[in-house]
């Protein structure tokens, strides 16, 4: 793992960006969709730079997840963060699955260098979406033209799981990244729902050309505790094998929760008792790997 004056850094896969005098980012306006009470701590300008210090400068490479910049033309926050964006990093792009236009929208986003991947956010109509035949030859559309597909929804669903699993048998080129797959465990306790998303967890970890991202977790609990997380932890790092996971942010969200710096430091600690090749995989390679981060 790259190391600047002694410090061990890491490559953070689920970022945000908010150019709030660019973009559109009708999401975060206090009279849309999601009416959290707590949006405005989070409704203000994020850059690179921003990020740099939250880390201090400990961050070494980063994927920046769609944030809603112009979601009608995606490429435009692509090219935001082509002309901003210094330290290694892919992008994530957002797609609309069931656009008219989809298909010029995923030839125009495969020509531009740091697209590594697309992401329609799936939540609720999981489901419906991923068992919809035209959604399904649009995947493999994007998967064609050397494209990930980053899937958004509750791990909880079986119903979900199941629909997203058998996209990827249909599909054998597809590479799926899952966001937030550790946190949909959170505050799950000998519980049949727990019961559920480890069943789910180790179907999707056996998949081939399947990663996980263990982030989000201030989405299910604004106030999330580490002991919570150990214990989620402790159950991927025992089923699914170490070079399918990533440890990620969701910043800047995860600052509800926590300082940027505090949350990485927890990780790392939090890791500390694996091989030291795992502990490097979970902090920086697997992402290096899977979004095709080249080192700086």
């Amino acid at each position: 793992m790259t190391k600047v004056t002694g410090v061990m850094t890491f490559i953070d896969p689920h970022v945000h960006f908010f150019a709030l005098s660019k973009g559109n980012y009708g999401w975060l306006k206090s009279h849309n969709p999601p009416y959290w009470p707590d949006k405005a701590a989070i409704a203000r300008c994020t850059s690179e730079q921003s990020l740099i210090v939250a880390s201090n400068r400990e961050i070494a490479g980063f994927v920046h997840i769609e944030a809603g910049f112009d979601n009608a033309r995606p490429w435009r926050e692509i090219h935001y963060l082509n002309a901003h964006c210094h330290l290694p990093f892919k992008s994530i792009a957002c797609i609309d699955l069931t656009s008219p236009g989809v298909y010029g929208h995923i030839d125009y986003l495969a020509r531009l260098p740091s697209v590594i991947g697309l992401r329609h956010i799936l939540d609720g109509e999981a489901t419906d979406l991923l068992s919809h035949p035209k959604v399904k030859h649009v995947v493999r559309y994007m998967s064609e033209r050397g494209l990930l597909f980053e899937a958004q929804f509750d791990i909880n669903s079986n119903s979900a799981t199941a629909a997203l699993l058998n996209c990827i048998d249909c599909i054998p080129s597809l590479t799926v990244i899952i966001n937030h797959a550790a946190s949909g465990g959170l505050n799950l306790v000998n519980s049949n729902t727990l019961k559920g998303w480890q069943a789910n967890i180790l179907a999707l970890g056996n998949a081939t050309r399947v990663g996980m991202k263990l982030s989000g977790w201030e989405m299910q609990d604004r106030n999330w505790t580490l002991p919570a997380a150990n214990r989620v932890f402790q159950f991927l790092f025992e089923h699914v094998e170490h070079d399918k996971l990533m440890l990620a942010s969701n910043y800047p969200l995860c600052q509800w929760r926590l300082p940027y710096h505090t949350l990485w430091q927890a990780y790392k600690r939090l890791v500390s008792q694996l091989p030291v090749s795992s502990q490097q995989g979970l902090l920086a390679e697997n992402a290096r790997r899977w979004y095709k981060i080249a080192a700086k």
